[in-house]
């Protein structure tokens, strides 16, 4: 547990920058830091209920979605050096700041080249791309089946929704690009998350995984009818940037006007 400090107290030299948390802007760090959670340690040590009550009078910051965002996977995996999205060959047991990643997702999103300006159509189904490539780890075998879950995280609004499920086998030595497509999503914002489980080539049921990761990707923005086709000129919520849900440059393309 963080020991909790009273709201204006200096921050601390060790603190981590909690902003690369997705789901925690300056607003919400800085509500963490004056109830004591100064490190990704003591995010990592806490429940999505004590967070919740650190940050309770900010919006979108209820509990269910502090865990539906994960932010205490995500400081685990930044407080062992593991933010780039990566496979671990580490056993969970071991020290994380020793794991090697053996293989790294590089794209999670679209499968199709797109502006983020211009929305996708919500009658149309969901095209996403994965792609992999190794990583500086030794991979426990030449082969190795994996299987994902492609899921979208809605931003502005609650829910995940799967997007697809894809499976194969990604070879040492080798990169993969696999795509697939889903169900038409809802009007809204999401970001798409995968779940990647890597195992030993040609796995029985009972045999369990060598690696796995949660990783973010892409943003996605749908519209319904003659809105898909054109740039939406609507304001984004300034909430998501400052919560650190979207970044600056995604805030940048879904607010730019449209090329005369």
């Amino acid at each position: 547990m963080p020991s909790h400090r009273p709201s204006g107290a200096p921050t601390p030299p060790h603190a981590d920058d909690l902003t690369r948390i997705s789901g925690i802007g300056a607003a919400v760090a800085r509500s963490l830091q004056a109830a004591g959670f100064h490190t990704y340690r003591d995010i990592e040590a806490s429940t999505p209920e004590q967070l919740a009550a650190a940050v309770v009078r900010l919006p979108a910051c209820s509990a269910a979605r502090i865990k539906t965002m994960d932010w205490i996977g995500q400081a685990r995996r930044l407080g062992g050096k593991a933010a780039e999205a990566s496979v671990e060959t580490a056993p969970a047991t071991a020290d994380p700041d020793r794991a090697h990643p053996v293989f790294q997702v590089v794209r999670l999103g679209t499968a199709r080249i797109r502006s983020l300006g211009v929305p996708l159509s919500a009658e149309q189904p969901t095209a996403v791309g994965l792609e992999l490539r190794p990583g500086p780890g030794a991979p426990p075998a030449p082969a190795l089946d994996y299987s994902a879950e492609i899921t979208a995280r809605r931003l502005d609004g609650d829910g995940d929704a799967l997007v697809a499920r894809m499976k194969g086998v990604v070879r040492a030595g080798q990169g993969i690009s696999h795509a697939s497509a889903g169900p038409p999503l809802d009007p809204g914002l999401y970001r798409v998350a995968a779940t990647i489980t890597l195992y030993a080539a040609g796995h029985g049921p009972d045999d369990g995984p060598v690696g796995s990761v949660v990783a973010d990707g892409d943003l996605l923005q749908v519209a319904a009818g003659a809105a898909a086709s054109r740039k939406v000129r609507r304001p984004v919520n300034k909430r998501l940037l400052a919560d650190g849900m979207i970044s600056e440059d995604e805030y940048a393309q879904l607010t730019a006007e449209p090329a005369s």
